[in-house]
């Protein structure tokens, strides 16, 4: 009999509450055993068990495998672990390498990184004029620019905060630099006469250069800009809503814009200032901070949220359970709401709501997305918000910070409340667009049921709106006066027409939006058989005006090939492609038959260096080559980055690579006769030989623990291995599994299959394994339970008997190329059969897709000969939003009637 839970006793503390309703939770769930939960959840039933246990605070992750494991909601038991953890939390250190909501100072520059680039520029500019003027948006790090960048890469220079007196604070951070003077009698000095500060400078400190802060605040103070406009050398940081005033006041000169971080920086500014102190932060959490927030306005959110994971890091480890625990940017975003909006008087309140819920949109299939507006509210107000990084105020409105401020509790109840009116009111903002594209054409203006749901939004329209709205009213009066007796006399001849036509006006509408919506798709389709543009703008319109799963399909393929990804300039027909684990650089064989190594951005690739002559790349990590040159002799390569390719060691002769692990820590294969596809071929002489490339010229061989197993594959970290052993008698593969180091041994139980196991492929955590059965190509997808046999969780079968392709993405999904077919199922531990995602014919080609964790993307070959990738994203919401906010997705007046002839326009953003 298992044994049973020890005794909690009584439950007097907080921790010891929640143990025993994590108890009571399982009780109601028909008291599983933990060998059972075990099974659900994909934890070990110790673990289940210490969870309930009271001793200590589960992690989060426990926690919820814990409740869903137990099939109860997640969301309050997620909300109640955080209360609970914030007991728990460590204080922060003083030697944390991230400030948090403050911005960076002078004694912060050693961990100041990712504003590489724009340092040097404005350094550039303030060499060779007088005046440069540094714009950017509330929150993108004007002020870390001045204190943390420019302060110390220039040899003379001193910041100024004007604030409420910009004349004292100007002579205050003078006042130590000229000498046998005082703050006031500098302050009076500059009153009388501001040129007196270009002549100090000039006698005393020729090479100073003046760092104004926040010049907004002291635009009206014309002593104060006389004085440092006058100077050699000034750099002005502006926010961006200012810059138009700045110009109404003379303030023109070399203009740079503070623009959001890329995801290189982004990366930099995470990862380097742990490391300058000896810590590391887990590729997992830098992959999703850039994901949610590289080229956005969120640097104040990426900061608090690292502040958080920092609290809660391992040893010296910022680790993606730590960052989960945080609750990451949306976390952050809806803490720092809820304690702006708890500050807040009854009548601010109100005028909050008003802003939250002027700066979001509710498009037709209900999705809540932010924008940006120009708000007549109180500018107090705004800069509030902007100041707890809920808003961003930049040159054309206000926006919010980010999508995680649309998950803020409060926020969502709010959305609830008013989705009529938010509809309404987005139908209002693009009439008005359209009313001002067309000229004000009074045939634009609103009139009927529209106009009188506009007149109820009240208080919630702006100033411009109720203009709108006004014009539309007056109109509607004249036209309606104008009408009554044409109507009466219509009513009274067909009294029926006016009753049949209400009736139908669903009707007719949902058929037209279905022609409407084939129609677009049709052009969609034909344009994409064509590779001409704008395929993606005609499958938008389809997908808006008449939502389906097969519009969906059009929308994501038309999206990723208008996207796509050529490499340019010497790649030719055919080219092999080879693209690294996260789908950052790529090697591509030149016409001459010579591999060159790419960097791939979101939306394209650029050439770096080529390989040695002749040499083609064999297996391709994120920091090793392997490559094989014309006499079949395979070399390693280190690769820093397209650019930086280095000649490491060759491997030894007649070496054939099998699997190179992602992370470039340990390579597998095969010495002896040639490795080919299919069924294997008797070669006594081969024999597998495994490496660890810790020192990358001297690789250092590890026991293997088969002789010659008929496949290898290796773990995302290089520590465990698998090998299948092939019994050609009996027709089975037994599947082996080692944890690999100093020693060998077992790391889990066998996986016996029926039939010949051409590929094994790991997911990123470990937690899911693909074998690929030959010759029918059928792939297995088994869920790997600590301590037990793995579990099959789905089977991928095709007509195709091309060699299939698997990679994992990091949310359950699996993609398998064929040919060129590629796949994508959502995977479930629950027992729950698979569901397929995508299913395209055109794509592959012989090349894995890649899933890129920073773009939430796969990476796919397209079908033509061309060497070129396809950014194949599956969420159709951010495929819209993307298109939105690039400008990408409004088809011209032109193409819209030359497709669609008189039809009225419709609005897709």
């Amino acid at each position: 009999m298992p044994r049973g839970e020890r005794p909690l006793g009584p439950e007097d503390t907080a921790l010891l509450r929640f143990a025993g309703d994590l108890r009571r939770l399982r009780d109601q769930a028909g008291k599983p055993s933990y060998r059972e939960l075990a099974r659900r959840a994909n934890y070990s039933p110790t673990a289940l068990s210490d969870a309930a246990g009271g001793r200590k605070l589960p992690s989060l992750a426990l926690t919820l495998a814990f409740v869903k494991a137990c099939e109860a909601d997640p969301a309050p038991w997620t909300k109640r672990w955080r209360e609970l953890a914030a007991e728990h939390t460590l204080p922060l250190q003083p030697n944390a390498p991230y400030p948090g909501a403050a911005a960076f100072t002078e004694h912060d520059a050693k961990s100041f990184f990712g504003r590489e680039c724009l340092v040097e520029q404005v350094v550039e500019s303030v060499k060779a004029k007088q005046l440069t003027l540094v714009c950017g948006a509330s929150g993108s790090g004007r002020t870390s620019l001045l204190q943390a960048g420019l302060l110390p890469a220039l040899d003379d220079a001193v910041v100024v905060t004007p604030g409420a007196k910009p004349l004292e604070a100007l002579a205050e951070a003078l006042a130590g630099i000229f000498e046998n003077t005082t703050a006031d009698q500098l302050a009076e000095e500059f009153r009388q006469d501001p040129d007196h500060l270009r002549l100090r400078i000039r006698q005393h400190r020729p090479d100073l250069v003046l760092l104004v802060d926040d010049v907004e605040q002291a635009l009206e103070a014309d002593d104060f800009i006389a004085a440092i406009t006058r100077c050699p050398r000034v750099v002005l940081a502006v926010r961006a809503d200012h810059r138009r005033r700045c110009h109404d006041k003379g303030l023109r000169g070399t203009e740079i814009t503070v623009e959001p971080m890329s995801a290189d920086e982004l990366r930099r500014a995470i990862t380097e200032p742990a490391a300058r102190i000896g810590a590391t932060v887990e590729t997992a959490v830098i992959a999703r901070l850039v994901a949610d927030a590289a080229n956005q306005h969120a640097l104040p959110l990426v900061q608090l949220a690292l502040v958080e994971t920092w609290r809660r890091k391992r040893g010296m480890t910022l680790s993606l359970a730590g960052f989960e625990e945080s609750g990451g940017l949306e976390h952050v975003a809806a803490q720092a709401a809820q304690s702006f909006f708890d500050t807040l008087g009854e009548n601010d309140r109100r005028a909050a709501r008003q802003v939250f819920l002027r700066l979001i949109s509710v498009q037709r299939n209900g999705i809540v997305h932010r924008g940006s507006r120009r708000l007549d509210t109180d500018g107090q107000l705004l800069d509030l918000l902007a100041k707890a990084r809920l808003v961003t105020l930049i040159e054309d409105g206000v926006e919010l910070t980010h999508d995680a401020v649309l998950r803020w509790p409060e926020l969502a109840t709010w959305i609830d409340e008013e989705r009529d009116n938010l509809s309404t009111h987005q139908q209002l903002v693009t009439a008005m667009e359209l009313w001002e594209a067309s000229d004000r054409d009074p045939q634009a203006l609103y009139r009927g049921a529209r106009l009188r749901k506009a007149k109820e939004l009240g208080a919630f329209l702006t100033a411009q709106e109720r203009s709108f709205v006004a014009m539309s009213t007056k109109r509607e009066t004249r036209r309606s006066t104008a009408l009554i007796a044409v109507m009466a006399v219509l009513i009274a001849l067909v009294p029926g027409t006016v009753v049949y036509a209400l009736s139908n006006e669903r009707k007719i509408s949902a058929l037209n939006d279905r022609e409407l919506g084939g129609k677009a798709i049709s052009e969609s389709e034909a344009l994409m058989e064509q590779r001409r543009p704008y395929a993606d703008k005609y499958a938008l319109v389809g997908y808006k005006v008449y939502p389906s799963a097969e519009a969906e399909k059009v929308l994501r393929l038309a999206n990723a090939m208008t996207r796509g990804i050529p490499f340019t300039g010497t790649p030719g027909d055919d080219a092999d492609v080879v693209v690294a684990p996260r789908g950052e650089i790529a090697a591509v064989t030149d016409q001459d038959g010579t591999d060159r190594m790419w960097s791939i951005d979101e939306d394209r690739a650029e050439p770096g260096k080529r390989f040695a002559d002749r040499h083609r790349v064999v297996k391709l990590s994120d920091r090793r080559a392997v490559t094989r040159d014309n006499a079949g002799q395979e070399h390693l390569w280190a690769v820093d980055d397209a650019k930086d390719i280095t000649y490491l060691a060759p491997l030894p002769n007649r070496f054939r690579t099998l699997d190179l692990s992602p992370d470039g820590a340990r390579i597998v294969g095969k010495v002896g006769a040639a490795v080919d596809a299919g069924l294997p071929t008797p070669d006594e002489s081969e024999h597998a030989e495994l490496f660890d490339l810790s020192d990358p010229r001297h690789p250092r061989e590890l026991p293997m623990p088969v002789h010659n197993p008929e496949t290898v594959s290796l773990s995302q970290d290089g520590r465990e291995l698998a090998t299948a052993v092939w019994d050609r008698a009996s027709g089975v593969t037994t599947i082996e599994f080692w944890r690999i180091g100093g020693t060998v041994e077992r790391s889990a139980l066998s996986l016996v299959q029926h039939g010949y196991v051409r590929g094994i492929t790991y997911s990123a955590d470990g937690r899911w394994l693909a074998v690929e059965r030959s010759p029918e190509s059928v792939v297995d997808v088994w869920q790997r339970v600590p301590g037990e046999a793995p579990l099959l969780r789905a089977r991928l079968e095709t007509t195709l008997r091309s060699g299939a392709r698997v990679t994992f993405a990091s949310d359950d999904r699996v993609a398998v190329v064929r040919d060129n077919v590629f796949e994508v199922q959502r995977l479930y531990t629950s027992g729950r059969p698979s569901d397929r995602l995508v299913y395209v014919v055109g794509h592959g080609n012989s090349t894995r897709a890649v899933y890129r964790p920073q773009h939430d993307d796969f990476l796919v070959r397209s079908g033509s000969q061309a060497p070129e990738l396809l950014p194949y994203v599956l969420d159709s919401a951010r495929i819209i939003k993307r298109m939105c906010e690039k400008d990408g997705a409004r088809l011209t007046d032109s193409e819209w009637v030359k497709s669609f002839g008189e039809v009225e326009r419709v609005d897709v953003c």
